[in-house]
């Protein structure tokens, strides 16, 4: 399954650094990979915020692109 990033999300899954555990966080506006390097989240487990990169997710989703072509 490709990801798209011209689709708007306001939500990522990752590590919380604060429940440790892989979570959902969601933020307060669409995210923009292209323009932004990190942006602050809510931890839909645990509810605390935490700065997300979001250069990492971006490069691993390309990855999977490029490898699914």
């Amino acid at each position: 399954m490709a990801f798209i990033f011209d689709d708007d999300i306001n939500y990522i899954f990752t590590f919380c650094k604060s429940c440790w555990d892989f979570s959902k966080f969601i933020f307060e506006i669409p995210l923009d990979f292209d323009k932004e390097e990190q942006r602050e989240g809510l931890c839909a487990i645990c509810n605390n915020k935490q700065r997300i990169s979001l250069i990492d997710p971006k490069e691993y989703y390309e990855k999977l692109n490029e490898d699914n072509v």
